[in-house]
């Protein structure tokens, strides 16, 4: 059987089409090549900054202290992008297990405790700026009641309305915490898994030494 030159031609043209497609699909897949990741260094991470940086790349390294903003978020989740943090590589007890702190306003006392922690414990944290306490409280009641956290730390300047608000969720066990031995009474009586902080006036040790304990006491407990 003989084929024509321009069928052969025709069936190569099909087959590279076929190639190149599964190809595309092996990238969406996360099985494709090094450049299906990229790493950003800024210390607030917005969506904008997110649609400039990322190329079609199907993963985000951003640095460990770094705020994720809502809009960020937002963009992260419908591009079905995966973020991780290169600079958390400490390994404990407490590997795999995710906390979360939620921020009202932006703070290097609040930031740079969130960072020693990740450091010394090995613990992994994401961080979100929000813009309101009504959706600050919202946002840590929905991540409480997905379990996608251990605990969550608000920092909010309004942090007994912030917990009282919070409280009114069945799941959650919120508490506004002033200083080390206040937080260790509340663990010992309710186990929270939701603690508000006000960083005014507190300095970068005072904070680090609340989460730190809030970690230390590891996953918060059920109360009947």
């Amino acid at each position: 059987m003989q084929f024509s030159e321009e069928l052969v031609n025709q069936v190569v043209a099909n087959v590279l089409s076929t190639l190149s497609r599964q190809g595309q699909v092996a990238q969406h897949a996360g099985t494709a090549s090094p450049d299906a990741s990229v790493v950003l260094t800024e210390k607030v991470i917005t969506a904008d900054l997110l649609s400039a940086k990322v190329k079609g790349q199907t993963s985000v390294g951003i640095a460990a202290g770094a705020i994720l903003t809502p809009t960020a978020k937002d963009y992260i989740r419908q591009n079905q992008i995966s973020v991780h943090r290169p600079s958390t590589v400490a390994v404990s007890t407490r590997q795999g297990t995710k906390w979360r702190a939620i921020v009202l306003t932006p703070s290097s006392a609040v930031e740079n405790a969130l960072t020693d922690i990740e450091q010394q414990t090995g613990s992994r944290w994401s961080q979100e700026l929000s813009t309101s306490l009504d959706h600050a409280v919202k946002d840590a009641i929905s991540s409480l009641c997905r379990a996608d956290a251990a605990g969550v730390v608000l920092f909010a300047s309004a942090a007994e309305k912030a917990a009282c608000l919070a409280n009114r969720n069945q799941k959650v066990r919120a508490a506004a915490v002033q200083d080390v031995n206040h937080l260790r009474d509340v663990i010992s009586q309710m186990g929270p898994n939701l603690i508000c902080v006000n960083p005014k006036q507190k300095s970068f040790i005072e904070l680090r030494n609340l989460i730190k304990t809030f970690v230390k006491a590891g996953i918060p407990r059920e109360i009947n």
